[in-house]
């Protein structure tokens, strides 16, 4: 019974622990954390940008031989960030967010942009639509029906 209570307040007592380590991160390993997560998202859409080289050199026909170098040589950096961030996350409890996925960004991006300008161009021609229905409904109601109808054929 005695044994049973030490093992379950061993228990508690480790997972009070990790929850406190989250709010406990010092300040650089956060700063160090958030520099990394920047730098590990800039080699992966770098490593997007080479992916795309280099098919577009294999379908030009061409042998991209140092644009597969340098694939393997930014996958090996990435791969090292990735550790040393998996790490920081496990030992601080801190949020890894997932890295870039191939292509998204570049269309998220591009998407966002054209979302936004069209949203601007839609207010505007809003406001475009609104102005003619109301020129129209002025000019509608200025009309003399009676005269109109009152016309001989």
């Amino acid at each position: 019974m005695r044994r049973s209570f030490a093992v379950i307040t061993l228990c508690l007592a480790g997972v009070a622990n990790t929850q406190a380590l989250a709010a406990d991160a010092p300040r650089e390993v956060k700063s160090e954390f958030q520099q990394n997560i920047v730098r590990r998202d800039r080699m992966v859409r770098e490593l997007i940008a080479l992916d795309s080289k280099g098919a577009d050199a294999v379908a030009a026909g061409k042998e991209p031989i140092a644009t597969h170098a340098d694939q393997v040589k930014l996958q090996d950096q990435i791969d090292l960030i990735q550790l040393r961030l998996e790490t920081l996350a496990l030992r601080w409890d801190l949020n890894l967010p997932d890295p870039p996925k191939e292509g998204k960004d570049e269309l998220d991006e591009a998407t966002i942009t054209s979302q936004r300008i069209e949203s601007a161009f839609q207010e505007g021609r809003n406001r475009s639509q609104r102005v003619l229905a109301n020129r129209c409904i002025s000019m509608l109601a200025s009309i003399d029906y009676d005269a109109f109808l009152a016309r001989p054929e």
